[in-house]
């Protein structure tokens, strides 16, 4: 969804009060906070929870939409403050996320060209699996969620440079398990990598 989009559902929803601007935000925001939830507090049922409390304060305070400048940093810093208070006094230690899974298929590709993609895809997800917990959490919210360093680093409490070393870890490892498969040429960095996934 684009942040034009975006913007103009969080109008609609301000002016209007209107239930479908709000579902179609609700669904596409959904999986992603739920598993931030998730990856912070360790229970599904917790997890819904956060993030279906997180989703009724928008909708109470709907009228003040509009003002919020990055709503999808907005959402990830209001279910990150929820799930660490629900956690209490239990520190975050380690993030468990088990669910950060790259898919590079491609809808209008037919016969081979699905069996390489579905091959590729296997081989990054037991690639990524390797990383560290911490490590995988950056990757997701970086490559799959769109969320810009400053903003990884905030949302986790650790510093950009800590960021940028997560990052380039597992762009590193990426390009290493893709070489050690030969699914790449010698030549590939892992900035080209960075660009393309």
């Amino acid at each position: 969804m684009l942040d034009t989009e975006i913007r103009y559902l969080l109008n609609d929803i301000a002016l209007n009060s209107s239930r479908a601007s709000f579902k179609r935000l609700y669904l596409f925001y959904y999986g992603k906070l739920f598993s931030l939830a998730k990856s912070l507090v360790k229970q599904d049922e917790l997890a819904e929870e956060i993030t279906n409390d997180v989703f009724m304060n928008l909708w109470t305070r709907r009228a003040s939409l509009p003002e919020i400048n990055n709503f999808t940093y907005y959402c990830y810093t209001s279910v990150k403050n929820k799930s660490l208070t629900c956690l209490a006094k239990n520190q975050l230690k380690s993030v468990n996320i088990d669910d950060v899974h790259a898919d590079v298929a491609d809808s209008s590709a037919t016969g081979e060209d699905k069996l390489v993609c579905e091959d590729l895809t296997k081989l990054i997800n037991t690639t990524l699996s390797k990383l560290s917990d911490q490590c995988r959490l950056v990757f997701k919210l970086i490559k799959e969620d769109g969320l810009k360093y400053r903003e990884v680093a905030d949302l986790l409490d650790i510093s950009s440079k800590t960021v940028e070393y997560h990052m380039g870890n597992a762009l590193k490892t990426l390009v290493l398990g893709l070489k050690d498969a030969q699914k790449l040429p010698a030549t590939v960095s892992p900035e080209k990598i960075s660009k393309n996934i």
